[in-house]
């Protein structure tokens, strides 16, 4: 059935009815949207079996209403609803009660954990197909859901739920249940195995549950179980996944709690695209470099979890494999050479324990390859490509990441030219002995965190790079000669040297380079003036150079193409350059935190493409510049802790484009400008902790007058805001 749905899915892709719209790097999903003619088309399609109501049930909208002598038989005729609530208010409107023929209950909601319970539906919609609850505060599911014994489809994804009730049990009809996000759920009801005509339990990201229910054998209709959770008292559950034919993807957890040699699992599983097989915690996505245990003191034994992860073979038509804490010394044989054609991804995460990589060379489709948390890893050589001799070693691979290995002293070029020929992204990172690494002829992005610096040498070498990310190194004090002239260059950063104190002289070959980003280089006292070769740079980023006294006069002359340029944490910044107004190209303005920056140039007027400006606590900042009255084209100006700053000069009216004015945390402004009620462009109008201001701009307050025109006005505090926000974009929905 989901076979032949699918089928329908992309013909009706390929007559452009959907269009998809982002692709989720973590997973194999893929968001589609609808054109709105076609949404459109949709409704008239549905007629009076499709309404959109608001929670206060007012607002109701079937496809086609043309009296509203009409509505109640309308409401009859719904097949089909959706809720929309608030942050205040979770229920059915009593409008949908006639709805006697309802298959389909969709809410949506902010997720909100001052709602409690869904209410009870089951005594008036007993013959609903679909129930979906996502993303909604609920914290429990009322028992009389049992009675709702035709649903086909539940999606509780993303809620605060804690249990389920036993009566679920009783949904015989049941094919899919979505639980994914659910971290607050701590165990699913024994009863749910009753449930036979499931088909997809989703339990994905439920990071609280600790075990899958004994007997998850007994769905013999299961085909989707994302996770399979390993109970701490291991009994036998895991050998219940031979009896499953699942397909798509497959997380195994906590295999330390396995006491003995499990058979051979997923051999047989032939729709099975995605494995994970992990033991302990698992840390895969986190941010953070994780936490080492030490390998003599690991407590699991090396032989058993060598002797599980042999049983555990997948099948050759196997995409993506994911290894997390695997605690053996070797690595099973069917990961090497072309046991597994057919994968595409492979991440190998905190096996630390291995001593070597396994032989991944000739995997043909091979095209990204995650390796983190290899402790015991010295070099990497000629056992990781595999070639010897028959041919192009890693043919297809594209992203290559090496994470945490902190015993990595060499990694060998191999002989064969052909070796990584389609490596396009390479990220080294913790990698704190290893000082070179090969050349790979078609790389273009390069990412070296925390390494040891000698390996920028090897950086150098390589003369196809588009983007190049330079981060933590605390020892560097200056750039490898040769690294900067990387002509087909568009994208650098540079961050967290804190040692480093100037750039190269000599720039004239990044004439490509287009975005320049310059972070926690604390002893960076300027750029150089040859900053003017980079005449196709168009964002430039300056964040926490606290040696940073000044920008190069003659070198900001030369940005023609400069569209964004943000200045933050710079504490000796004094000002910013005459040569600023050479910038008509420059749309974005944003400095924050100079607390020495005096004053703005005039210089700004010749800005004539700016649209936003941002200037965030600036304490000795009193005025703006005389010359920003004159930049027509300015849109959006926000001005924050600027506690110099006593007023707005009456030239604001001036600023005829504006629409949006944000001011916060200004408390020595007393009074708004008298002409802005001529800025009849302005939508949006934020004022916040401005005590005075406050004060004269609230309903009859002394300039209440001069911003009574703008249509979204935001006063008082962040809760205050937030709330207003909220009415208005529920006010904007029903009108939609």
């Amino acid at each position: 059935m989901e076979d032949t749905g699918n089928e329908y899915f992309n013909d009706l892709l390929l007559m452009s009815f959907f269009e998809a719209v982002n692709k989720y790097d973590d997973s194999n999903q893929t968001e589609f949207t609808m054109h709105n003619l076609i949404h459109d088309l949709a409704k008239f399609v549905t007629g009076n079996e499709f309404l959109m109501l608001d929670h206060d049930d007012t607002s109701v909208k079937p496809a086609q209403v043309h009296h509203s002598s009409d509505l109640s038989s309308n409401i009859e005729q719904t097949r089909h609803a959706t809720i929309f609530c608030n942050f205040w208010s979770f229920r059915v409107p009593e409008a949908l009660f006639a709805a006697k023929k309802l298959r389909t209950l969709r809410f949506f909601s902010p997720t909100n954990d001052s709602v409690k319970a869904l209410p009870n539906i089951a005594a008036v919609f007993k013959h609903l197909r679909m129930l979906d609850l996502s993303g909604c505060g609920i914290r429990s599911l009322h028992k009389s859901i049992g009675v709702l014994i035709y649903l086909r489809y539940v999606d509780l994804s993303n809620t605060l739920l804690e249990t389920l009730p036993n009566t679920i049990q009783n949904l015989c009809n049941l094919q899919t249940l979505d639980l994914s996000g659910c971290h607050s759920l701590m165990n699913l009801p024994n009863g749910i195995t009753r449930l036979t005509n499931l088909r997809h339990l989703i339990i994905k990201d439920c990071t609280r549950l600790t075990r899958t229910p004994a007997s998850i054998r007994s769905l013999l209709n299961l085909q989707t179980l994302p996770v399979f959770i390993v109970g701490p008292a291991f009994d036998e559950s895991l050998f219940q996944l031979v009896h499953l034919d699942l397909r798509g993807e497959l997380k195994i957890k906590h295999l330390e709690n396995v006491g003995s040699i499990v058979p051979v699992l997923c051999l047989e599983k032939k729709q099975l695209h995605s494995l994970g097989l992990s033991w302990g915690d698992d840390d895969a996505k986190s941010d953070h470099y994780p936490s080492r245990q030490p390998v003599e003191g690991h407590h699991t034994n090396h032989n058993h979890a060598e002797t599980m992860l042999n049983c555990l073979k997948p099948n050759n038509t196997l995409r993506k494999l994911i290894l997390n804490g695997y605690s053996g010394v070797l690595f099973p044989q069917w990961m090497n050479d072309i046991m597994l054609p057919n994968l595409t991804e492979l991440v190998l995460n905190n096996c630390r324990r291995c001593e070597k990589l396994p032989t991944l060379g000739q995997l043909p489709f091979l095209k990204v390859l995650n390796m983190q948390g290899l402790d015991a890893v010295l070099s990497i050589g000629s056992e990781f490509y595999g070639v010897e001799g028959k041919g192009t070693a890693f043919p297809s691979l594209e992203q290559l990441t090496l994470k945490d290995f902190p015993s990595l002293q060499a990694w060998e070029s191999e002989n064969s030219q052909d070796a990584l020929t389609c490596l396009q992204r390479l990220t080294i990172s913790a990698c704190p002995r290893l000082e070179t690494m090969p050349q790979f002829p078609s790389l273009q992005h390069l990412e070296l965190r925390n390494c040891n610096a000698r390996i920028l040498r090897s950086a150098a070498e390589l003369n196809s790079l588009s983007t190049l990310i330079i981060d933590s190194f605390p020892e560097l004090l200056h750039l490898p000669q040769g690294l900067l002239q990387n002509s087909p260059l568009t994208s650098l950063t540079i961050s967290s040297c804190q040692h480093l104190s100037s750039l190269p002289w000599d720039l004239k070959n990044l004439g490509a380079l287009k975005s320049l980003t310059l972070r926690w280089c604390e002893e960076l006292s300027g750029l150089p003036q040859q900053i003017r070769n980079l005449t196709s740079l168009e964002s430039l980023e300056i964040t926490e150079c606290t040696s940073l006294v000044s920008l190069p006069e003659e070198g900001i002359r030369g940005l023609h193409s400069l569209r964004s340029f943000s200045i933050e944490n710079c504490n000796n910044l004094a000002s910013l350059p005459k040569g600023i107004k050479h910038l008509t190209a420059l749309e974005h303005l944003t400095i924050m935190y100079c607390p020495n920056l005096r004053y703005l140039p005039d210089e700004l007027q010749h800005l004539s493409a700016l649209r936003s400006l941002s200037i965030l606590s600036c304490q000795v900042l009193a005025s703006l510049p005389e010359g920003l009255q004159y930049v027509k084209t300015l849109q959006n100006l926000e001005i924050c802790s600027c506690p110099n700053l006593m007023d707005l000069p009456d030239w604001v009216e001036n600023l005829i484009s504006l629409r949006s004015l944000a001011i916060t945390d200004c408390q020595n402004m007393k009074c708004l400008p008298k002409g802005l009620e001529r800025l009849n462009a302005l939508q949006h109008m934020s004022i916040r902790d401005c005590p005075d201001l406050e004060e004269r701009c609230q309903d009859r307050g002394a300039d209440w007058k001069k911003i009574y025109h703008v249509p979204y006005i935001y006063i008082g505090s962040s809760a205050s805001q937030q709330a207003t926000q909220c009415c208005c974009k529920h006010f904007k929905l029903q009108q939609s």
